[in-house]
């Protein structure tokens, strides 16, 4: 309108946000998938066929030749390594036994690795979710559980979901070091702005609660009809 401001562009714009942030997300996700295939499928199975061939060629060897034991020993750590970064790229156990099962892999692999207790009451994720909300929620107990092996110090840690008033609800605890929740958390810091911003993909909410040397609780809820 003459002399006026023109707002349509503007709030379609705004309207065209998440339908964009979610699209990139799936994007993302699109190209993780493929990524941890050919990982998995074409680096993997070169990578076992190598070890194959160092272990014969050990085996044959009357002399116990350090260099190519070395060798054989790395190119297993490599091995592994591979699968361990395809595996958190997109999880085979996501797709096929449910979330249930991949949020209890990713618990029980990081309480192994620090040698602590982890309770876990994930019986709620074994109900139908929509696959956007499932991966949300993975990604969710992916970053939170992360955050505590690198940052977090705990001699426990706790996974369980919930269901109430219609909304799945996720929760990760420590009793670790925990941080000043007063601070506002730059980007990339414990990565709570992506997660917050993933969350509301879906309809989500991310709560923290946490003080220094008090350990931390992440709270992620999500709508059951979203």
């Amino acid at each position: 309108m003459e002399g006026g401001i023109d707002t349509g562009k503007d709030n379609r714009a705004k309207l065209r946000r998440p339908g964009l942030a979610r699209h990139l997300v799936a994007v993302q996700e699109e190209q993780r998938l493929r990524l941890s295939r050919e990982l998995h499928d074409d680096l993997g199975q070169m990578l076992a066929s190598v070890a194959l061939e160092l272990h014969m060629v050990r085996a044959g060897s009357r002399l116990m030749d350090n260099r190519l034991a070395r060798a054989a020993m790395l190119v297993d750590q490599l091995s592994a390594r591979v699968h361990e970064v395809a595996w958190s790229l997109r999880p085979a156990d996501l797709d096929r036994l449910g979330l249930r099962a991949s949020v209890e892999d990713l618990a029980t692999m990081l309480c192994s690795q620090l040698g602590i207790p982890c309770e876990m009451d994930l019986e709620a994720l074994s109900n139908p979710l929509p696959a956007e909300t499932a991966l949300t929620l993975y990604r969710i107990a992916q970053e939170a559980l992360t955050n505590v092996g690198k940052h977090a110090q705990p001699s426990r840690v706790s996974v369980t979901a919930h269901i109430q008033d219609d909304r799945m609800r996720l929760t990760i605890e420590d009793d670790g070091r925990g941080f000043d929740g007063r601070v506002e958390l730059g980007p990339g810091h414990l990565g709570l702005a992506g997660m917050r911003e993933r969350l509301a993909l879906v309809g989500g909410e991310l709560t923290v609660e946490t003080a220094t040397m008090k350990g931390t609780t992440v709270y992620a809820d999500v709508p059951l009809a979203h």
